[in-house]
């Protein structure tokens, strides 16, 4: 595991806890990365999958016809996340497990999907 796994994995952790409470704060945070598009956490990802087999999708300008790929990752992502917000009032936090799991696992599906979010920023 590198650094940015073990810092990633014990942050979820501690989301994964709280959100046993009636409100996923995981989800929450997911709607904030996928609505605003931080440096930061496109920055933890490719930390995350450094030293991985996964490629990049290498999103050049005008590549996927005027963001249009983006948007519609953009907005998949937050129906995604805006269910398992609702899903989230159960006793078991399905957003926090996810994210371990992407952690622990590094699925390239993951960093693709960061891309196409990420994509033209």
């Amino acid at each position: 595991m590198n650094s940015t796994q073990v810092k990633s994995f014990l942050f979820l952790t501690v989301l994964a806890i709280i959100g046993f409470g009636p409100l996923s704060l995981t989800c929450l945070i997911g709607l904030f990365i996928v609505v605003r598009r931080p440096e930061w956490f496109y920055q933890v990802v490719e930390n995350l999958y450094r030293g991985t087999a996964c490629g990049s999708m290498d999103c050049a300008p005008g590549q996927h016809g005027h963001g249009s790929e983006a948007r519609k990752a953009r907005i998949k992502s937050f129906l995604c996340l805006f269910i398992l917000l609702v899903l989230d009032i159960a006793p078991v936090p399905v957003a926090g497990s996810i994210g371990l799991y992407v952690v622990l696992i590094r699925p390239c599906w993951f960093k693709t999907l960061v891309e196409r979010i990420y994509y033209g920023v």
